[in-house]
């Protein structure tokens, strides 16, 4: 499953069906873009499946596309 942001809402949320996949994001963003003002991963409770997490401060799309789901998956 592919990651979806809603970068239509504020604060600018993250969705993935896999906790760990979102964790792995977070670091992702953390260590190459120096992002730091972000919500924990939680459950989706609006959709009903899936985790999320909020970002609260500004992000590239661009930093989010270079994440690599595929590898963060298999780990």
């Amino acid at each position: 499953m592919a990651l979806r942001v809603n970068w239509d809402r504020t604060p600018v949320s993250v969705h993935h069906q896999s906790k760990s996949v979102l964790e792995a994001l977070i670091l992702h963003l953390r260590s190459k873009h120096g992002l730091r003002k972000r919500s924990i991963v939680m459950e989706d409770r609006e959709e009903g499946s899936g985790h999320l997490f909020f970002l609260y401060q500004a992000c590239d799309p661009r930093w989010i596309a270079s994440f690599d789901v595929k590898s963060s998956e298999e780990e």
